[in-house]
């Protein structure tokens, strides 16, 4: 190949052009001018003769058959804003971060199983694995080692999900909280304060005005009281967030990296989280109806925060109403439909009021990106 066929493909050095002087192209068969070699679809330029082809670059995530198209991507579509990440992309976090989780929650098991031994009595349920669940729940209102334990387990899912991301993506990680790339910490608080409005002052408020009676009746006294409201201040809140990370975050984008519809990455993951609480039937279920509210409004104003304030705002309420007698946190029993009912209604007035303040906030709901697609002209094999 001779001197003048030298080629550089587009993507080299930014306004790098060929000389002002580079030799004219040839003239073909009756003086039209040969067609430019493509790469792609886009045109490769010649060099002159006394110019050396820059480094051959290519742009992140490029791949043959595909070209970069600008798309607005809703929250459940944030992986595609990633050029590196790929369909399996969410499978590798998986592999990394389930066994990492299981790890860390045998480790902090430990001290309890010492505890159990040393007091000759089966605390984690160890010969009945089908009552370890309700065992912890029933001790965990009375004894702060155990609930630590607990809802420290649950927390270890968000150290755990971001070093997973951290190694395989999406990247950066504050797609995982928002459409912006970040929390959007005002908008959070916002969002708290319009879920501690509907769950705790109007409840309460409505309680006394008919007459109720708030009867604080603690199985605990003294500096076990102090210690374990303390974690419920202390932990509560990460063991909220940790779970809105994997359930809403996590599931959510993943669903929605192989599935357009928002409609899927919101119904799917739901009777996942529904799952994961041991409740009775009707409390499970109220369950579903706040996994579904929650995907929601994630999906439709474009971040995690409204989702996370109603997780976090329910269980400080559910933990401290339990520790003080007030509620069973836990649900292990006795719910009815009545249960339900309150739950579409609670849930459905926060969800209308957050997407009211959203409105009222212009709250980003999507984020353009460039995002490689297949080339419908030349085809991806």
């Amino acid at each position: 190949m001779s001197e003048n066929s030298r080629e550089h493909t587009p993507w080299s050095a930014p306004g790098h052009n060929a000389a002002p002087h580079a030799p004219q192209p040839l003239q073909g068969h009756y003086g039209q001018q040969p067609q430019q070699p493509q790469y792609g679809d886009l045109p490769v330029q010649p060099l002159p003769d006394n110019q050396t082809p820059p480094l051959q670059v290519p742009p992140p995530g490029w791949r043959p058959g595909y070209r970069a198209e600008t798309q607005e991507l809703g929250y459940h579509r944030l992986a595609l804003a990633d050029p590196k990440n790929r369909w399996w992309s969410p499978l590798v976090e998986a592999a990394i971060g389930v066994p990492l989780y299981l790890v860390l929650s045998l480790l902090i098991s430990i001290p309890l199983v010492i505890m159990s031994i040393s007091n000759r009595r089966d605390m984690l349920g160890l010969n009945d694995i089908d009552s370890t669940m309700q065992r912890i729940q029933s001790s965990a209102l009375e004894s702060p080692l155990m609930f630590a334990f607990m809802f420290g387990s649950v927390a270890l899912m968000f150290p755990v999900m971001w070093l997973a991301r951290l190694i395989i993506g999406p990247k950066p990680w504050g797609l995982v909280h928002s459409v912006v790339g970040r929390m959007r910490w005002g908008w959070l608080l916002t969002c708290c304060g319009i879920a501690a409005l509907l769950f705790v002052v109007f409840p309460v408020a409505l309680d006394l005005a008919t007459g109720g009676n708030l009867t604080f009746e603690s199985k605990t006294q003294g500096n076990t009281l102090a210690i374990l409201l303390l974690l419920v201040v202390l932990i509560v809140p990460f063991q909220a967030y940790a779970e809105e990370l994997v359930f809403r975050g996590y599931l959510l984008q993943t669903v929605g990296r192989w599935l357009k519809h928002p409609a899927w990455a919101i119904v799917l993951p739901a009777p996942l989280f529904m799952l994961g609480h041991a409740y009775d039937l009707w409390a499970q279920l109220s369950i579903l109806v706040m996994a579904l509210a929650a995907g929601f409004v994630t999906w439709r104003t474009g971040g995690l925060e409204a989702a996370i304030a109603l997780h976090v705002v329910n269980n400080l309420v559910a933990m401290t109403f339990g520790i003080y007698g007030l509620a069973d946190p836990f649900v292990l029993e006795g719910s009815t439909w009545v249960n339900l009912v309150s739950a579409v209604i609670t849930q459905g007035v926060f969800v209308l009021v957050v997407l009211w303040a959203a409105k009222k906030r212009k709250l980003a709901r999507t984020r353009t990106a460039q995002v490689w697609v297949k080339d419908e002209v030349t085809g991806a094999r």
